[in-house]
């Protein structure tokens, strides 16, 4: 790379990058006060320093450029300067160097000054123009405002990253690293395409030929993230691996100490900062901590944007008093109920018909073949079936689902809405009331029942306040007055957390008759539905949940799973568990499970929850999924029935309209439940921790 040189032109001097030394240039750039006087268009509100666009004369052509005048500065950074170089020289040396290395950055065109004596008049940094240039802080705020979807985002943030490798790679810290100074543009004939991203405002970058860890992680330290999107973002930067701690370290060093400039910056700046304010008063603000909220299409789901560390600073005491509240007046009765029910568990005859159920994708690309499937699955029977009305998907997929669901009701399926909010719902309860109002207007006469929220123990659904649920629960209270005969089921906690839905139970309305307890219930990372959970094993969470309900006198205390299943491994960031960022480190306390492992599973579950008494309906969360689904949907082309979708068959053939009637005996390690059938000898399910059940 040839090192430009500084040459003379009166009481100016210019430098100007390789390629545009053309004839007469010098001469343009010493005019540049009474160009960008006449002509120019500036690019950003005027402040200390002025942005502009203008058309600047090169030779025989004119250059779409942007042109940086720098503000007056104090004679010691004049000072300064002349010893390491201006501002807009810094600026021009670093880009050529990041240009010459292939990192992305405005093309520099040339520098512009008029010194008088040791003191910097006039300072300017030519640039090429960018069309289309935005920044990685208005792009952030975008996806976050509009429904956001996981997978554009960490298309964003992994291009990002990788620049920024590129950028350290090249010698060269920015040392202002910003959002505002991330540049992105992306080709608006193809939204598609990969992201471009420009290094913007590099007067203050340093050279540095070979960054240590610690260097370039207090580098990243500007990068406004949610923490959880900060850790695939460092992972990403170290090509799926996590970083170091020489890393981790001097970062959040970096990071708290620039937390704590900027939150002294109106004293230091109230000017400044008082003006700011007025520029910006009447504006919406962009949005930020709670409101954060974002889907993932892969894993079906809501992913966190914060750690578990920051999470917790959002959480409010009053979810932690309500839970101690209900244990001080319920806490014994929920114990003595819970006693009582363990005791009967398996003691009495359950029928299965109706109660295995399955949840559906209500994706119109797909549905079709999700019934074809669901035909092969249940033969001659008609299987319950769960939809999710989900409020980030918006009124014309509200509607879509809800004709499905009636058509499903009309060939002769049990049909349940799961009405599962975001963090708008919360936010911006119109639109909530709006789906809520449509569901119960066109499900009343014939869904089984409608699940009111969503995991709502997890943040990431979009309630941090459990307080937050009865605003959930409004529009219902006004829909059952006009349809009384509807159903409703809830607080649906996810996992198996009794301390949230103690909290949950005691802070709703006793005006609003719930008809059963819902839970997703999990296993929650201990593999087999049999393995213990502190005290509980599946059956004993059944039991203690199904006390609560019994307490809180739900119309039937019976449990409903809306939602079970096992992430599988090998599955990426399609598994619940491994989204929305799959690093290439090795996993610890991985709950994955192999597909043969999850058809056992799936089988034993159902088997035991139905059986003990406790459980009234299971929903398998879902017929087709990659991560976790009874059938991989991998290949668009050839959906693959996993070993739990023919698991599911031969338990439906076996048992599925038969009556559990006793338990037998078993050794330690086995288990064995019979069923009764009407047109055929009983059916003896038996199994180890180690197989699948066969039936006999």
């Amino acid at each position: 790379m040839i090192d430009p040189v500084w040459q003379p032109r009166g009481p100016w001097r210019v430098l100007v990058a390789p390629g545009w030394d053309r004839p007469g240039f010098d001469e343009t750039l010493a005019r540049l006060a009474f160009l960008l006087e006449k002509n120019a268009t500036p690019l950003v509100p005027a402040g200390r320093h002025r942005v502009d666009r203008l058309a600047l004369p090169c030779g025989d052509e004119t250059l779409d450029a942007v042109v940086k005048t720098y503000g007056a500065q104090s004679a010691w950074r004049d000072r300064r300067a002349a010893r390491i170089g201006s501002k807009a020289e810094r600026a021009f040396r670093n880009a050529l160097l990041l240009r010459a290395a292939g990192v992305g950055t405005p093309a520099p065109i040339a520098v512009a000054e008029r010194w008088e004596g040791v003191r910097l008049r006039e300072s300017r940094f030519v640039a090429a123009y960018v069309p289309d240039l935005g920044n990685l802080r208005d792009e952030l705020d975008r996806l976050y405002a509009k429904a956001p979807r996981c997978a554009p985002l960490m298309d964003l943030l992994q291009a990002v990253a990788n620049a920024v490798r590129g950028l350290h790679d090249a010698g060269l810290l920015h040392r202002d690293l910003g959002n505002q100074n991330v540049g992105l543009r992306r080709d608006p004939a193809d939204p598609a395409a990969p992201w471009q991203v420009f290094f913007l405002d590099l007067n203050r970058a340093q050279r540095t030929a070979a960054p240590t860890p610690a260097q370039r992680g207090t580098d990243l330290a500007r990068l406004d993230l949610p923490s959880d999107f900060r850790r695939v973002f460092h992972a990403m930067y170290f090509h799926g691996h996590a970083p170091s701690a020489e890393f981790t370290d001097a970062e959040r060093q970096a990071r708290a100490a620039f937390d704590r400039h900027t939150a002294l910056r109106p004293w230091r700046h109230p000017f400044r900062e008082a003006r700011l304010r007025r520029t910006e008063t009447g504006q919406k603000a962009p949005l930020r901590g709670r409101e954060i909220w974002i889907w993932d299409d892969r894993s079906a789901q809501a992913i966190p944007a914060y750690a578990a560390k920051d999470r917790r600073k959002y959480l409010p005491a009053a979810n932690v008093t309500a839970a101690l509240r209900h244990v001080a007046k319920h806490g014994w009765a929920v114990r003595r109920a819970t006693r009582e029910l363990l005791a009967q568990s398996f003691q009495a005859p359950v029928p299965f018909a109706g109660a295995i159920g399955l949840a559906l994708d209500a994706e119109p690309a797909t549905w079709a073949r999700q019934l074809e499937w669901l035909g092969r699955l249940q033969g001659g029977r008609k299987l319950p079936l769960l939809l999710r009305l989900c409020h980030h998907q918006g009124p014309d997929a509200w509607q879509w689902t809800l004709d499905q669901a009636l058509l499903l009701h009309r060939q002769g399926h049990g049909v349940a809405l799961a009405l599962v909010q975001d963090r708008r719902a919360v936010r911006e309860p119109k639109g909530w009331r709006q789906m809520v109002t449509l569901a119960f207007d066109r499900a009343h006469t014939f869904a089984d029942f409608f699940e009111i929220g969503h995991a709502v123990n997890r943040s990431k659904w979009g309630v941090w306040d459990y307080r937050e649920y009865l605003r959930l629960l409004d529009p219902v209270r006004a829909s059952l007055i006009q349809y009384p005969e509807a159903k409703i089921v809830g607080p649906a906690c996810i996992d198996f957390e009794p301390h949230a839905l103690a909290a949950l139970l005691d802070l709703l309305p006793r005006d609003l008759p719930f008809h059963a307890l819902s839970q997703h219930l999990y296993v929650d990372r201990r593999g087999a539905p049999e393995n213990r959970q502190g005290p509980f094993d599946l059956v004993g969470k059944a039991a203690l949940l199904r006390a609560h309900a019994r307490v809180h006198g739900f119309a039937d205390d019976r449990l409903v799973v809306s939602e079970t299943n096992w992430p599988l491994q090998g599955t990426g960031v399609w598994s619940p568990v491994t989204s929305p960022y799959e690093t290439l480190d090795p996993r610890q306390n991985d709950p994955s499970v192999s597909e043969e492992d999850c058809a056992a599973y799936l089988a034993r579950y159902y088997l035991l929850a139905l059986a003990s008494g406790h459980v009234s309906r299971v929903y398998w969360w879902r017929l087709a999924a990659r991560g976790f689904g009874l059938i991989d949907d991998a290949d668009p082309a050839a959906w693959r029935p996993r070993p739990a979708f023919y698991a599911l068959q031969t338990l439906l053939d076996s048992v599925g309209d038969a009556t559990f009637t006793k338990k037998p005996e078993t050794p330690p390690g086995e288990f064995a439940l019979e069923f009764a059938r009407t047109d055929a000898p009983p059916v003896v399910a038996r199994w180890t921790l180690a197989s699948a059940p066969e039936y006999s």
